[in-house]
């Protein structure tokens, strides 16, 4: 993979053999995409060679253009390998900057110029954030949440100190937007088992307690993505007015259907369960468990389906740093599973792109080819609409830089 670092004084004219802009549903064929005070200012067809005068021209011959995908949801302090190992570095300044810089760069390999962490106990995720903006890090644009709100001694302990009362949540949150976090995660339940099929374990917040929650969120401009499993769960988030909802195992098809409506994002993460048992660690888990895991993703990836169908803003999100789940590396496993649960190429694209930026806060900047966005780019060999699997081994990769 190349790097191309687009700066602001940057006049670049990319003549590309193929497009896909993110709305199209095929690609459009030489055009030149020029690139002018670190925006896209035109793409136009080939033949009209209006480049503009000193501007650096590079042919991308053979290559497909398309913007840059985004995962909508990741732990850059944890690498997918070892949990405990994870927490442990947080602790050692040295290991955990080197490990942030590698979670990065490999996101940026594999093509990725923004990702939206869902939290850590340390917010190493605002480390990460500002460590882009001052170029310390090559990497994607980081929407960061800091830390998570949680109910103390449930679920989470890892990604917040916890909260122990509706006021100890609100102090939390003006903590938070007083560190300049760009969205808030908030913990609604517990994580998925694999004991009993369908087993989800316990809601952390009171209907009551998570309306305030995302009330005090929006009133500080603040989009709030919760973590959610089980209907019950869906339900008080829906209720509360989440943005998005994150993970979403065992929601009804009545649910979608509300979300659809009201535009409510969802962001899948089928990698978070499946890749357990593909883990680099080598997990072991009992064959009762391993049907589990495996009949939980078929129903997963059978309301992803319904989603489609019914219009959902579906948003590509891997939940890296879970077990298996690694940074960059993983993301083409979450679009294979889409594409397995019979969503088409094109839509899978658009959720990797153009809704994902707008989930992230970043429409208008991030996720299509157009005059006035970022020129965060990528070209590989071949058509993605025919086979998906050419995202996986990116030839360029262009980023602006501060």
């Amino acid at each position: 993979m190349k790097l191309f670092r687009i700066s602001p004084g940057t006049d670049l004219d990319l003549l590309a053999d193929n497009l896909w802009d993110g709305r199209q549903e095929g690609l459009q064929s030489r055009v030149v995409i020029s690139i002018r005070r670190s925006r896209i200012a035109t793409v136009q067809p080939r033949g009209i060679e209006s480049t503009g005068a000193g501007a650096q021209q590079m042919r991308l011959e053979g290559l497909t253009v398309l913007p840059g995908l985004i995962d909508a949801h990741v732990h850059l302090a944890l690498d997918g390998i070892d949990f405990q190992a994870s927490l442990d570095r947080w602790q050692d300044p040295a290991a955990r900057e080197k490990a942030l810089g590698e979670a990065l760069r490999s996101s940026l390999d594999h093509g990725l110029v923004a990702i939206r962490d869902g939290s850590d106990g340390e917010a190493l995720n605002l480390l990460a954030r500002a460590g882009i903006r001052t170029g310390k890090y090559p990497g994607p644009r980081v929407v960061a949440t800091g830390m998570a709100v949680t109910k103390k001694g449930g679920y989470g302990s890892f990604l917040g100190p916890g909260t122990t009362e509706p006021a100890s949540a609100k102090e939390m949150i003006a903590g938070l937007v007083h560190r300049g976090v760009d969205q808030i995660k908030v913990v609604v339940s517990g994580l998925v088992t694999f004991h009993r099929y369908g087993e989800v374990g316990k809601l952390e917040f009171t209907a009551a307690e998570l309306v305030e929650i995302v009330k005090e969120a929006h009133a500080a401009g603040r989009p709030v993505m919760a973590h959610v499993n089980s209907a019950a769960g869906v339900d008080l988030a829906l209720a509360a007015g989440v943005d998005s909802i994150e993970h979403g195992y065992f929601l009804t098809p009545a649910q979608l259907e509300v979300m659809a409506a009201r535009g409510t994002y969802w962001v899948p993460t089928v990698a978070a369960i499946v890749n357990r048992l593909h883990s680099a660690k080598k997990e072991a888990y009992p064959e009762k468990e391993i049907k589990i895991i495996q009949r939980t993703v078929a129903a997963q990836q059978e309301m992803i389906a319904r989603a489609h169908h019914l219009g959902v803003q579906l948003v590509v999100g891997t939940d890296a740093g879970a077990p298996g789940v690694y940074h960059g590396e993983s993301y083409l496993d979450e679009l294979m599973y889409w594409y397995r649960a019979g969503i088409p190429a094109a839509a899978i694209l658009r959720a990797a792109t153009v809704t994902a930026a707008a989930a992230l806060g970043l429409a208008g900047e991030l996720g299509q080819v157009r005059p006035g966005y970022r020129p965060c780019l990528i070209a590989v060999r071949g058509n993605p609409l025919e086979d998906l699997q050419v995202l996986g081994r990116p030839e360029m990769v262009f980023i602006d830089t501060p």
